[in-house]
C-alpha cells in the first residue's frame, strides 16, 4: 500500500518513529515539528493521510493540504506531537504519488531548518497525464499545441486573524451539515480559480463536505 511507501520513505529521511499506536506512526522531527502518518485511515491503497503543524504565517500551504481550525477536533493521535497540540490549527496532505512524496519530504525539511517552505503542487490524475509510445518519447504536433496556462497562484496560509473571524462568523459548525468535528477552512471560490483568502472566501466545513465539494465553486 502506497501508506507503507510513506512510512518507509519518512523513516528513511528521519529516522524510526518516535509513537507507533494503532492508529498512526508519528515522528518528533524538532520540538516544534511533528509529522504524522495515519495508519488506520484512508482505506484507498494510492493515498496516505500526513499531518504536520500549521506553517507559519505568510509561508507557502500545500495544493494537497486541507487546513485545519485548531479548535475543529481533528484526529486525536495528532494531539502528542510536537505543534499538533490541541488547540493549534494543523495540515492534512493528502499524498497520492511518488512526486508529492519526495516533494513533502522537501517541505518537511525547510520547515525544519526554517526555510521558505517549497510549493507542493496536486499531481495530475491519471487521464490529464501525456500518452507515452513504445519508444519511450511523446509525440508532438506544434499545430496542435496549446497556449501555455498562465502560472497559478502560489498557495497562502490563511492569516489567524481571518481564521478567527471565519470561525465565530460560522459558529463553529459546518456551514453545510451543522457538524463540529474536523472542521476545515474552504474556500468558496477554490483558490486554485483565483479566490483569496478573506473572510467573505472563506467558510468552515467539516472534512466529509469539504472532500465531497472537490475544486467546485
Amino acid at each position: 500500500m502506497f501508506k507503507s511507501r510513506v512510512i518507509e520513505r519518512i523513516t528513511k529521511e528521519f529516522g524510526a518513529p518516535s509513537r507507533t499506536t494503532v492508529k498512526v506512526q508519528a515522528w518528533d522531527i524538532t520540538d516544534n515539528l511533528g509529522v504524522v502518518v495515519q495508519t488506520d485511515q484512508p482505506n484507498r491503497e494510492d493515498n496516505a493521510f500526513v499531518w504536520l503543524p500549521y506553517p507559519p504565517e505568510n509561508e507557502e500551504v500545500p495544493e494537497i493540504a486541507l487546513e485545519y481550525a485548531g479548535e475543529s477536533g481533528r484526529h486525536s493521535n495528532t494531539y502528542a506531537s510536537p505543534g499538533l497540540n490541541k488547540g493549534n490549527p494543523a495540515l492534512k496532505l493528502i499524498v497520492t504519488s511518488d512526486q508529492e512524496l519526495d516533494d513533502l519530504v522537501a517541505y518537511i525539511n525547510a520547515f525544519k531548518a526554517f526555510a521558505p517552505l517549497p510549493r507542493i503542487n496536486a499531481s495530475p490524475a491519471p487521464e490529464e497525464q501525456e500518452p507515452v509510445t513504445a519508444e519511450g518519447l511523446i509525440p508532438v504536433d506544434i499545430t496542435k499545441m496549446p497556449t501555455a496556462k498562465p502560472v497559478k497562484p502560489r498557495r497562502e496560509a490563511i492569516p489567524r486573524v481571518v481564521q478567527r473571524e471565519v470561525w465565530q462568523r460560522d459558529g463553529g459548525r459546518c456551514v453545510e451539515c451543522g457538524s463540529k468535528a474536523k472542521l476545515c477552512f474552504d474556500h468558496i471560490v477554490p483558490f486554485s480559480k483565483g479566490g483569496s483568502n478573506s473572510v467573505r472566501n472563506l467558510q468552515l466545513l467539516c472534512e466529509s463536505c469539504n472532500l465531497s465539494k472537490g475544486n467546485r465553486i
